[in-house]
């Protein structure tokens, strides 16, 4: 069986891309790929404290035998396509182990969805905007926008890192929703896999309920892959919350080629009062949760 593994930020187009793989390789849909993902994060931190962890395995073979037989296990109990063929699993948090994954599955194809780190941005918003108001807020919900631009720029860290970032293919968000045949050819030919492309139009999607929480789910899921939601930060986000996006996730603009709109002479002083906006923003709403 071969496996693609779909890796990104969170709002980057994961869960479109697996679903449009997914049909085109005749896999099985399943939900996120959670458990996997935590298991093989689990290896990868058991690493990175050896000076402790070599008390319970000698060495890191012993290491790695023991959290394969783990993965060997889980996967055996997923769904196969009906030849055995292909099966696709996304979880955004892959990026992140992604050296671990190919120590599991050499053999796999690795991709990471790439998209504007302004229009991921948008789209938490609009999670905020769609969620029931507590007295406790959730950061999109505050539109804390460098707490939401530290977490997108934390995602794509290890692709902007050139050192680690080989073997992972990347997806843009903007070429899969715009044009899905073109950008789904171009991955066909990058990483030799045998696509039918004609389901695009009327894709199967995994059932809502096991997709997301419903605040998540847009109105462009269910549905053929669609440009709309390409910009959506220009009808979203205010200037100051487009400049502090800008200026903290500038390596993922440098290396994915995005274009800024905010003039860097001017970014600086946007971001700051965007602190200050948010900073007395949050002040109002702990006196009015008090009361």
């Amino acid at each position: 069986m071969h496996l693609i593994l779909i890796g990104g930020a969170q709002r980057s187009g994961t869960t479109l891309l697996q679903t449009l793989l997914a049909n085109a390789v005749q896999s099985p849909i399943v939900p996120e790929a959670h458990i996997l993902c935590d298991i093989v994060t689990s290896y990868k931190r058991a690493k990175g404290v050896w000076h402790k962890t070599r008390f319970y395995y000698p060495t890191q073979a012993d290491l790695f035998a023991f959290f394969q037989g783990v993965v060997r296990q889980h996967m055996e109990g997923l769904p196969t396509s009906p030849k055995g063929g292909t099966l696709v699993l996304k979880d955004p948090n892959f990026v992140q182990v992604h050296a671990e994954l190919a120590e599991f599955f050499p053999t796999a194809t690795q991709i990471a969805c790439v998209r504007d780190p302004r229009d991921i941005a948008a789209s938490f918003i609009q999670i905020g905007l769609r969620k029931p108001r507590k007295a406790t807020l959730a950061y999109y919900q505050r539109r804390d926008m460098r707490s939401i631009s530290t977490k997108i720029a934390a995602s794509y860290d290890p692709l902007t890192l050139s050192h680690s970032k080989q073997g992972v293919k990347h997806v843009y968000y903007e070429k899969i929703a715009a044009a899905p045949a073109e950008a789904l050819q171009a991955l066909s030919r990058e990483a030799g896999l045998d696509l039918r492309l004609d389901q695009l139009e009327n894709p199967n999607w995994l059932p809502a309920e096991a997709r997301h929480d419903p605040a998540w789910i847009t109105t462009l899921e269910g549905g053929q892959p669609s440009p709309d939601s390409i910009g959506i930060f220009r009808r979203v986000l205010r200037r100051d919350e487009i400049a502090t996006v800008e200026q903290i996730c500038a390596p993922v603009f440098d290396q994915f080629g995005y274009k800024r709109s905010v003039p860097q002479s001017l970014a600086r002083g946007l971001a700051a009062a965007n602190a200050i906006r948010f900073g007395f923003g949050r002040v109002l709403h702990g006196i009015a949760s008090s009361r």
